[in-house]
């Protein structure tokens, strides 16, 4: 049979089962035997399902006692399996052993004190039992407006006098003020706290005063209860799973729905406790129900009964929706943690923070940025001396130590390129102070030598050395990775000037350069000496360079002015005055790099002067 049975089980009028499954059905008692377990689902051979409904030493309910197979959406075949103890059916009739009746459905079966009823799950249109919620909240409440000020023929007249709003009191509206304050609460935690679920579940009980709320959420193919309220009962949850029927429907038209079986008129209903139910979806961003608010009430007597209505469907919904932006902010919550995780590897937590709200910053521009690139020196001769596994330990110490100071000056970490950092500044939050704040970072990482050394050098039998270049300009910035990979950074002549930058340091024998258009974004508290001009591979036009010195070096005036003094010489093509000034400098300093190159320079245009001359010093390489 295509179309599932509702079995429901009560003993003494109180529900003690309520499952579906595929027919056809069989009911017994208990065989011990067999180490079955009262109201489980068994497979038989000849296909359908066995429930046993009895213990075993209930002799009114024989071990096969009863059979039914469907013959079409309205009716199924009843057959007495048993030798001796006949079926209670409606009405006062009975079906006796060895008998087999056709009856309509729903179908109730009596075994002694046990009430058994049986229904189909019917095709849509054959279903009038399930009821949808199609019409818009916001179209409701100019309703439920008028029924509070009197207008709509009193508030008994929707619902409000069974159940729900009752409960506050008088059906005044301070009573239907207190109700909706209490379900502003509910859903204000939706969007401040992570246990929504359990508050909506108690909400369905404590405000809409229905018996029970649970909510559902999906495994695979089946829902199961993620929250149950009041009580988490393990035998009253697996004998009374939600309703396939109801929840199949919500899954399938995306709407509130509701069952209420009384209003079918059939009083057996009533008098057995069968419950109403109504199932609201929670929906995803892409309007996927991903979980379901479910909420049932016991039709305890005819005379007592509160069925399920549209006002409660209402409500429920209501609350759905509440869950629904609860779980929105706790996915966009949990996306932004992970992409700002991503984004601290790159950028300062503060600034990680701001890109994950707003990720349109990342999208590609053209900005002014400072870009700094950091070499380690020596190290393919420290790689082959010292194998692999050192070198890596070594190499992870040195870059995070650079890398935070980078951090540290709210640089943004581009890429580690073997033993070479590259950072930027200026993006993606455009500021000012990027030249200013680049040079501050390259500062504190010459400053990190002396720690580093002092870890290292023993090992590396020789003082580690830096090579650092910056540069300022324009640039293309944005994600130079891939889809799959994500890169940010930026393109373009300012990128790669920096490289050559670094590149030129070594030739010049000095730790930290800095162009021109660096030098103009500074201010007057940087200690910096003109070094000249530099052709580097790639580029046709030749880089003036500055060398950023460290604010605590002795005799630092003395040095830059005799330094510059003679590069206005070198310049001016009077190599002998510049050589007689240099050689003089590099007699008091003599670990000054600068020097040492500059008067290699000037003395060998001394000795051979060319017919044309280019200040700028042709780098030999990268």
């Amino acid at each position: 049979m295509s179309d599932p049975w509702l079995v429901s089980v009560y003993v003494d009028n109180e529900q003690a089962m309520a499952k579906e499954c595929d027919g056809p059905l069989e009911l017994g008692r208990q065989d011990h035997r067999l180490g079955e377990t009262l109201y489980d689902l068994l497979p038989i051979t000849e296909g359908g399902v066995r429930v046993p409904i009895a213990p075993a030493d209930d002799t009114k309910v024989s071990r096969r006692h009863a059979r039914l197979e469907a013959l079409d959406n309205y009716r199924a075949r009843v057959q007495n399996f048993s030798q001796k103890v006949m079926i209670g059916l409606e009405e006062g009739r009975v079906l006796k052993p060895g008998e087999q009746l056709d009856l309509e459905f729903p179908i109730t079966l009596r075994f002694g004190a046990k009430v058994v009823r049986i229904e189909r799950a019917m095709a849509e249109d054959m279903a009038p039992a399930i009821r949808t919620l199609d019409e818009p909240i916001s179209d409701v409440l100019p309703n439920l407006s008028a029924r509070i000020s009197g207008k709509g023929g009193g508030l008994s007249s929707h619902g409000f006098s069974s159940h729900g709003l009752s409960n506050y009191g008088q059906l005044d509206a301070n009573g239907v003020i207190g109700w909706l304050r209490a379900m502003i609460q509910v859903l204000q935690s939706a969007a401040s706290d992570a246990d929504f679920f359990e508050k909506a579940a108690k909400a369905v009980v404590d405000i809409i005063r229905l018996d029970m709320g649970r909510v559902l959420v999906r495994e695979g193919n089946h829902w199961t209860t993620a929250v149950f309220y009041p009580e988490r009962d393990a035998e009253y949850e697996e004998n009374h799973p939600p309703s396939r029927m109801v929840v199949n429907r919500v899954c399938e038209q995306k709407k509130t729905c509701w069952r209420d079986l009384s209003e079918q008129g059939d009083e057996a209903v009533s008098l057995v406790g069968v419950s109403s139910v109504v199932a609201a979806p929670v929906l995803s961003r892409s309007g996927e129900v991903i979980a379901i608010l479910y909420g049932e009430r016991r039709l305890r007597s005819l005379l007592a009964s509160n069925p399920v209505n549209r006002l409660d469907a209402m409500l429920v919904e209501v609350l759905a929706v509440g869950l629904s932006g609860g779980l929105a902010r706790v996915e966009q919550e949990r996306a932004a943690l992970a992409l700002q995780a991503q984004f601290e590897q790159f950028f300062t937590p503060e600034l990680a923070r701001l890109l994950a709200t707003r990720p349109e910053m990342l999208e590609g521009q053209d900005l002014e940025i400072t870009v700094l690139f950091c070499d380690i020196r020596g190290f393919s001769r420290i790689t082959r001396n010292h194998g692999p596994a050192f070198t890596l330990q070594w190499t992870n110490d040195v870059l995070s130590t650079l890398s935070e100071c980078v951090l540290k000056h709210q640089g943004v970490l581009v890429d580690y390129i073997g033993d070479e950092l590259m950072a930027m500044w200026g993006a993606p939050e455009a500021r000012a102070d990027h030249a200013e704040l680049a040079c501050r970072a390259a500062l504190d990482i010459i400053a990190s030598l002396d720690e580093l050394n002092d870890r290292w050098q023993d090992r590396l039998g020789l003082p580690m050395g830096l090579g650092i270049g910056i540069n300022t300009g324009l640039a293309r910035v944005g994600n130079t990775g891939s889809r799959r990979k994500f890169k940010y950074g930026p393109l373009g002549d300012t990128v790669n000037i920096a490289s050559r930058v670094q590149g030129a340091s070594k030739y010049f024998k000095s730790s930290l350069l800095i162009t021109r258009a660096t030098r103009e974004k500074l201010g007057p508290s940087f200690q910096l000496r003109r070094l000249g001009s530099a052709r580097v591979v790639g580029m046709n036009d030749p880089i003036e360079l500055f060398e950023l010195c460290p604010s605590n070096q002795p005799e630092w005036v003395e040095v830059c002015s005799t330094y510059e003094e003679a590069l206005v010489a070198f310049e001016a093509r009077d190599f002998r005055l510049a050589s007689r000034i240099l050689g003089r400098m590099v007699n008091a300093h003599t670990d000054d790099g600068p020097s040492l190159g500059l008067l290699a320079r000037a003395t060998a245009y001394v000795f051979d002067e060319p017919d044309t001359f280019d200040p700028a010093f042709r780098l030999p390489g990268k």
